[in-house]
Parts: C-alpha cells; sequence; structure tokens
C-alpha cells in the first residue's frame, strides 16, 4: 500500500485538473477523468501500482490534448505531429500510444495530407518543389511518387503555363530584351519547382507571339504613339463589352499591350488616356 487519499482539489487555472493529496500530502496532478476512472475520492487507500499507471494515463491524456491542437487549424502530417510532442518533452511510449490514437480516428494520415497538399500548391508550385517540401515534412517517397503521379498528370502543364503567362506580364513592365525575358522567366519556373521539358515548353509557348522591337528604334515617333493609342482604344472596346468594373478594364487593357511587346512606360501613360477620354464620351 501506497497511502490514503485525504483529498482531491479542483486545479484554480484549469477545472478539467486536479491536485491529489495522499496522507495530507500533495502527491500527484491528473486529468479529472481520470479521477473517475480510478475511482479516487477521499478514503480510498491507493496502490504504488495504481500511482505508476495513473501517471502514464494522465501523460497520454496530456500528449492527446496537445496533438489534437497541433491539428485544430491545419492538417498535419505523422511526423509534425511526433515533433511536436517530442518538443513538448513527452516520452517515445507516450507518443507511440497518441499516434495510434490519432490513426485510429484518421485524424493523422499522410496519404490523405499529400493529397490535400499537392492540390492546394499545384496552383502555383511544380512537382520538384512539392516533393522537396513532402520530404522535408517526413513522408514515405513512395507516398509522394504515388500521389503526384496520379495527380499532377494531366494539370501540371496548364497549370506552369498560367503562371507563366503572368509572370511574363509582370517581367515586361521592366524588361523588353527577349533573350533576357527568357532566362529570368525560366529561372522563375525553375524556382517553382517544374522540370526543364515544362519550363522550355512553357517559355517558348508564352514568348512566340510576342512582337519585340528593334534595339536601335530607341526614340518613340508620334507615329508609333498613335499606332498604340489606336490599338489600345479598339481593345478597350472589346473588353467594355463584358467588364464594368474600372480597375479590371484597366488591368486586361495594360495586360492586353504588354502582351503585344509594348513598354509599360508607354502603355500606362495611354491606358489611362483611353479609359479616362472613352468615359468621358459615354
Amino acid at each position: 500500500m501506497y497511502g490514503k487519499v485525504t483529498d482531491i482539489e479542483v486545479q484554480k487555472k484549469n477545472a478539467q485538473r486536479v491536485n491529489v493529496y495522499i496522507d495530507e500530502e500533495f502527491a500527484f496532478p491528473c486529468s479529472l477523468e481520470l479521477v473517475y476512472k480510478y475511482g479516487l475520492q477521499k478514503g480510498k487507500e491507493i496502490q504504488k501500482e495504481n500511482l505508476k499507471e495513473i501517471a502514464e494515463e494522465d501523460n497520454f491524456l496530456k500528449g492527446k490534448t496537445c496533438a489534437l491542437r497541433c491539428i485544430e487549424r491545419t492538417y498535419k502530417s505523422e511526423k509534425q505531429v511526433i515533433d511536436k510532442l517530442s518538443l513538448k518533452g513527452f516520452e517515445e511510449n507516450v507518443i507511440n500510444r497518441v499516434i495510434d490514437f490519432m490513426k485510429n480516428y484518421d485524424f493523422v494520415d499522410d496519404e490523405r495530407y499529400v493529397e490535400n497538399y499537392i492540390k492546394e500548391k499545384m496552383r502555383t508550385s511544380g512537382r520538384n518543389k512539392i516533393k522537396f517540401a513532402l520530404i522535408k515534412k517526413g513522408i514515405s517517397k513512395d507516398i509522394i511518387e504515388e500521389k503526384l503521379e496520379v495527380l499532377l498528370a494531366t494539370g501540371e502543364k496548364e497549370v506552369a503555363l498560367g503562371l507563366g503567362e503572368r509572370k511574363l506580364i509582370t517581367l515586361m513592365k521592366s524588361e523588353n530584351d527577349r533573350n533576357k525575358l527568357y532566362k529570368k522567366l525560366s529561372d522563375f519556373l525553375v524556382r517553382s519547382g517544374y522540370s526543364y521539358d515544362i519550363v522550355s515548353g512553357v517559355v517558348n509557348t508564352v514568348l512566340k507571339d510576342i512582337i519585340f522591337e528593334p534595339e536601335e528604334k530607341a526614340e518613340k515617333t508620334e507615329e508609333d504613339t498613335l499606332k498604340l493609342v489606336e490599338i489600345a482604344q479598339k481593345r478597350y472596346r472589346i473588353i467594355i463589352k463584358s467588364e464594368t468594373d474600372h480597375m479590371k478594364i484597366y488591368k486586361k487593357l495594360s495586360d492586353f499591350l504588354l502582351r503585344k511587346g509594348y513598354k509599360w512606360d508607354d502603355i500606362k501613360h495611354v491606358v489611362k488616356s483611353v479609359v479616362m477620354k472613352e468615359d468621358d464620351i459615354q
């Protein structure tokens, strides 16, 4: 026999935990749930074996609570949950029990985690970047490869193309040299995790219809400006047939002229002038 329970006091800061006193002295804290499970009450005699079991069970409950909080806002991989529990100081046997619990109730499922992660990230990242990120999260390479093949088989090239088109528009605001654009766009797509074959195909596709002015034609003539205004006006009238929002009209018209190969410094003034003038006419 270890001793007799003389008091069970609810903790002031956490009503779900209690302090247990044995023979008038503080013995251990534990979850209120364990008070009912082990029938703890004043006058009850407690064995050393019972005390050890209660302590282990209390650690498990605390570990389970910690793991559930870990996945409260975002789904986590098994390794991420294990790392969190280790950081909190839980022992290996407790962590193993908690992980078994999480798996049994589908709170942790690496295959589902990988599927969700790929679906989210494939909109902005390529295969290589996604794969590397998942490996760092402790996911099995077999699971990663399997899910990547299924989820990226039909959509990766299309996503890369859309990403490349949007990036090109941004780059052309400050760059109008084909070779430099090719390199900058290629570097961007490689950093985003796309393979060489996809990068090459995307860059060639988005640049093939861009018309670049000869480098020696540095000065803009009045004829050049009038031509730009004419093109902008025609495109403006097409855009307003399906768009009424001024900011979206401005952006769509600007993007169109950038794709035509005009420099941003020339475009921004013409677009503002065309939109304001056409609005006044209407």
